[in-house]
């Protein structure tokens, strides 16, 4: 089996192609004449070819050698490029953040403002959004696709830090026996046809029904607020979202709040610390400090 060249002795073959001269080699990199006869030897004898021609003076390297070279070049540069990247990210100048959300409540209200006070701390760190539905979203959080996610739910054995808190709030056709209710419970909704939200809330939801003993007539599933109001808005059903995911215009739907609801704190989760990134640790570090959002 081939041992593959080391750093030190790929740096001592492109010192001594300009050089011609261990002695000069070794000074350039702090050690000594036979350390670095001997690793070149010992790699010679692993490949079985010759690096160098020791017959001449100045020394001068073999066709081999020179390949070995060409190749360090590249290697030596990746190395230098890695560090200086390495270092940059240390001091908390560059690196991205992945950034998963399940839908409107966090790509249109919550991250953009703490996207862009972010930015202004740490401008050579990137971000980006990573859209899906909220059991989309907490299988990129799992498996490493996204760095950070926000999630109506936090995950058991990741960190989480709460980032807003949100009502649910239910949608019905303006202008029907609903729309002029005060407030909206479940059983109200539980004789009509029901478009059940996958931005995140559908557990809440539930447990909403669940706790008046009854259960949604689901008969769509709709990832999108606007799809949502416009199947409300056409009489196609009724249905319960978070009150951040609205738009400002809701024309022909009614907005109405629900009995026996309580308030749902939106969270941002991430893995254990010890599988992040610089990058992502400033942010969570930028987060810790700005607990009072929302």
């Amino acid at each position: 089996m081939v041992v593959g060249p080391s750093l030190a002795l790929l740096r001592a073959l492109q010192s001594m192609q300009t050089t011609g001269s261990v002695s000069q080699t070794a000074t350039a990199l702090g050690v000594t004449q036979s350390a670095i006869s001997r690793s070149i030897s010992k790699y010679e004898d692993g490949i079985g070819l010759k690096l160098l021609r020791r017959d001449v003076r100045p020394l001068t390297l073999t066709e081999e050698g020179m390949l070995v070279v060409a190749h360090a070049l590249e290697i030596d540069r990746s190395i230098r490029t890695l560090n200086e990247r390495l270092k940059t990210l240390k001091q908390g100048k560059g690196g991205i953040v992945r950034i998963g959300s399940f839908g409107p409540s966090g790509s249109t209200r919550i991250l953009p403002d703490l996207m862009a006070q972010f930015a202004k701390c740490y401008p050579g760190i990137s971000m980006s959004i990573l859209e899906g539905s909220d059991e989309m979203t907490r299988k990129d959080l799992v498996k490493g696709n996204v760095d950070v996610a926000v999630l109506g739910h936090p995950i058991d054995e990741f960190d989480a830090i709460p980032i807003a808190a949100d009502q649910l709030v239910a949608l019905v056709q303006d202008g029907s026996a609903l729309s002029k209710e005060p407030t909206i419970g479940p059983a109200d909704l539980a004789g009509a046809p029901f478009v059940m939200t996958l931005a995140g809330s559908e557990v809440a939801i539930l447990e909403w029904f669940e706790g008046a003993a009854t259960t949604p007539d689901i008969k769509h599933r709709i990832q999108q607020t606007h799809s949502i109001l416009a199947l409300v808005r056409a009489g196609m059903g009724n249905a319960v979202v978070t009150s951040l995911s609205l738009p400002e215009d809701v024309q022909g739907v009614s907005v109405k709040p629900l009995r026996h609801i309580q308030m749902r704190q939106i969270y941002l989760a991430k893995k254990p610390v010890l599988a992040n990134s610089k990058a992502v640790s400033i942010f969570w570090d930028f987060l810790s400090r700005k607990r009072t959002f929302g």
